[in-house]
């Protein structure tokens, strides 16, 4: 020991030696610096880009460095946020209904205001979607409506022209294409339509037969019957058989002829009569074609949620029925909850009134609510009571 404290003491007095010892104690002093540098320089690399640089400006010493800090702070909370707003735009589109969209749309509001996006970019965002939405199915339905109409008005002429050996296949290819409810409507008058010009033909001849005798009646009961059992206004119908009753034939039983060209006149005139109630027979179709197809619209919407501007509209009334108390008030997503309750029970309600006036113009009797069975309750005799449950 005391050979290793004289060696020691020796090597000491060297001056590389001296040198040595002072680097290895600087380099040991370093040592646990460097370790803290390192565990700080790994956790920053785990930090989000916000905690990043609130993490700077916790460290930061000098006006310089903390204004650097702050000014990335900034940019990564927008940066954040706008990465936010376009998952919220993505979550808002895929939405099922108007009213999550909106709840989405208000929560976007208030993050644009992080990213720096001026929020009026985006608020009213739904209602701007809804309405367009709204607007070319409208225009599609009238499109469709009209579309619809012309096909009918071709098919009417065409088919009254149609001959009769060809007269089935017809009906099967209009069926086919949807238009059953049409040749289902004109197929009774079709056959009283072509009943009519067979009688005024077979007049026609007759009264060519017995020119001399100029005793050949027009068919008018045929039109007649044919104007009371169409389809057409009750009104229509008063003006067509008084139109009837004033083409004038002569009393033939009492030995009245026609005179020369009146029979020709009448004959004009009837012709002219039944084509005017074939077009009318056809013009109802078509009118209880396009109620029929309102109808299918309504009954589409009964099946949707309300708009947007329905939701909108309850708002007001939604506060009123969810009330305040003196310790708290409904939240946002009550009052939207209640707005859409209360504007889908309007919806469907003025929807089913519409569906009863269009099932009324047709002629059909509304359609009754089932009532819910009512419950028996069980009943006992006592004595000669019988009595009731309760």
């Amino acid at each position: 020991m005391a050979r290793f404290g004289r060696s020691f003491v020796q090597a000491a007095t060297q001056p590389q030696y001296a040198q040595g010892l002072f680097t290895a104690a600087q380099q040991m002093g370093a040592a646990p610096g460097k370790r803290r540098e390192q565990e700080r320089l790994e956790a920053l690399k785990k930090m989000g880009p916000v905690e990043q640089a609130q993490y700077m400006k916790s460290i930061a010493r000098t006006p310089d460095e903390i204004l650097k800090a702050q000014q990335l702070e900034t940019s990564a909370v927008q940066q954040g946020s706008l990465r936010s707003l376009q998952g919220l735009e993505a979550a808002r589109q895929a939405a099922a209904t108007d009213a999550e969209k909106l709840k989405i749309e208000r929560i976007m509001t208030r993050v644009a205001v992080q990213a720096g996006v001026d929020p009026t970019s985006i608020s009213g965002r739904t209602q701007k979607e809804s309405d367009a939405d709204r607007q070319r199915d409208l225009s599609e339905i009238n499109l469709s409506n009209k579309e619809r109409e012309r096909d009918e008005r071709a098919l009417m002429n065409a088919y009254y022209a149609t001959p009769e050996n060809s007269r089935e296949a017809f009906e099967q290819k209009a069926i086919n294409k949807g238009f059953g409810n049409v040749i289902e409507e004109l197929r009774e008058d079709r056959e009283r339509d072509k009943l009519f010009e067979l009688q005024m033909s077979n007049a026609s001849t007759k009264a060519a037969e017995n020119l001399a005798m100029k005793k050949a009646p027009l068919p008018d009961s045929e039109l007649r019957t044919r104007i009371n059992e169409s389809n057409i206004d009750p009104k229509l119908k008063d003006q067509y058989i008084s139109e009837l009753d004033d083409i004038k034939q002569p009393d033939f039983e009492a030995g009245e002829t026609w005179n020369p060209g009146e029979r020709k006149l009448a004959e004009e005139a009837m012709r002219s009569l039944n084509t005017a109630v074939r077009n009318e027979v056809g013009r109802e179709v078509a009118r209880k074609s396009t109620i029929r197809t309102d109808i299918r619209r309504l009954e589409q919407e009964l099946t949707e949620g309300p708009s947007f501007r329905d939701i909108q509209a309850q708002e007001a009334e939604a506060k009123r029925q969810l009330g305040s108390t003196w310790y708290s008030d409904p939240s946002e997503e009550e009052i939207q909850e209640k707005a859409y309750e209360l504007a889908l029970f309007v919806k469907q309600q003025n929807i089913k009134d519409l569906l009863e006036e269009r099932r009324f113009q047709l002629g059909e009797k509304p359609v009754q609510e089932p009532e819910e069975p009512k419950e028996e309750k069980e009943t006992k005799q006592i004595g000669s009571f019988t009595v009731r449950e309760i």
